[in-house]
């Protein structure tokens, strides 16, 4: 019998995985699959739904200690799934896909919370960290994030100076905004579900024959709003036209396939998410989207000649990540402009409010 299998392993390099942290993202996402993913898939094995979930490819064997971290997965490859393209954005029928998986994702997590509600806060409480935004990592990362803002204020400087979208950015960037996304990571109530934590193209994997998609890498897995995993993937992913015409669709796709898995679990969705309760989620946590997309759309824009050799990082102390990780403005004004977009829309939507 042949397995094939893709294996992801902690970095080598010492300085490289100080620097990256890669040792708290490795344990996160190796709890994911030994503990978390188990104990859905477990729940859901018990509910017997006839249209189960499965998007997730599996996981043979992870290890974590910290150095010689890895994870061991099923090889999608063979199947005939691959990703889309990160620099070209993706149509409406894969938009689609990805939020009926999210929405699908999510409904695990409200089904298990409504029905074994210890179980499951014993889950998140015990197996489910924040990787990325929270007080401990603030020095790990607010100077990176400081780059991002820069690079922001630029595009709109250069494309719409003086405007609406100018002052209401500036509005939403003179909070101190590395404190404001752990407040938004952080801030938990009856809705709130695991997450996948990194809802951008290269972890979504599409079938080339089916309706099928896959997700990939659980290293910012966190328990939170899931309108985290919503903003973050319509904000990174999608275009403003598709935006303008498909929004409330894509919105409704989400939350169709979520109310069809909750009922499949055995609970009342009209009780555990209905829409007002998205729209309500939406309001209060969708500038998480934007908050992300100043920094994944400058990082899809980057030429492969820009992204640097992290194994060329000298020595094991860690190194600041603005000093690795160069973004520059963005050159290209359609670069510009969808990083704008982001929050025409946001603005639009009263998002930013």
């Amino acid at each position: 019998m042949v397995v094939n299998v893709f294996v992801k392993t902690i970095p080598k390099n010492v300085g490289r995985r100080n620097t990256f942290r890669s040792a708290d993202f490795f344990r996160n996402e190796i709890n994911f699959y030994n503990v978390v993913l188990k104990e859905l898939y477990a729940f859901q094995e018990k509910r017997k739904p006839k249209n189960p979930y499965k998007d997730i490819g599996r996981c043979y064997v992870a290890y974590s200690d910290g150095v010689n971290d890895f994870v061991a997965m099923e090889d999608l490859g063979q199947y005939g799934f691959g990703t889309a393209s990160r620099a070209e954005g993706i149509g409406l029928e894969d938009c689609l896909r990805c939020m009926r998986s999210l929405g699908r994702f999510h409904a695990l997590s409200l089904a298990l919370k409504d029905q074994e509600p210890e179980l499951f806060h014993k889950l998140v409480q015990h197996h489910v960290e924040e990787t990325y935004y929270s007080a401990r990592l603030k020095s790990w990362y607010n100077n990176f994030l400081q780059v991002q803002l820069d690079i922001t204020r630029d595009a709109i400087a250069r494309e719409c100076p003086g405007s609406d979208i100018e002052r209401k950015v500036n509005k939403f960037f003179d909070c101190d905004l590395y404190d404001h996304m752990v407040y938004l990571t952080h801030t938990r109530n009856q809705n709130s579900v695991i997450n996948h934590g990194d809802c951008w193209m290269p972890n979504f994997m599409f079938h080339d024959k089916s309706s099928d998609v896959r997700v990939v890498d659980f290293q910012l897995a966190r328990y939170s709003s899931p309108v985290l995993d919503i903003s973050f993937f319509v904000y990174s992913c999608t275009s403003q036209t598709l935006r303008e015409a498909h929004y409330q669709e894509l919105l409704e796709a989400y939350h169709g396939s979520l109310t069809d898995l909750l009922r499949d679990l055995g609970s009342n969705p009209d009780e555990v998410f209905p829409f007002s309760e998205l729209t309500k989620e939406l309001k209060q946590y969708a500038r998480f989207g934007c908050g992300m997309g100043i920094e994944s759309i400058p990082f899809s824009l980057l030429d492969e000649s820009e992204v640097p050799d992290l194994d060329k990082i000298t020595g094991e102390d860690s190194v600041p990540i603005e000093k690795i990780w160069i973004l520059r403005p963005i050159q290209s004004q359609a670069g510009r402009l969808r990083l704008i977009d982001m929050f025409r829309h946001a603005i639009s939507m009263g998002y930013l409010d």
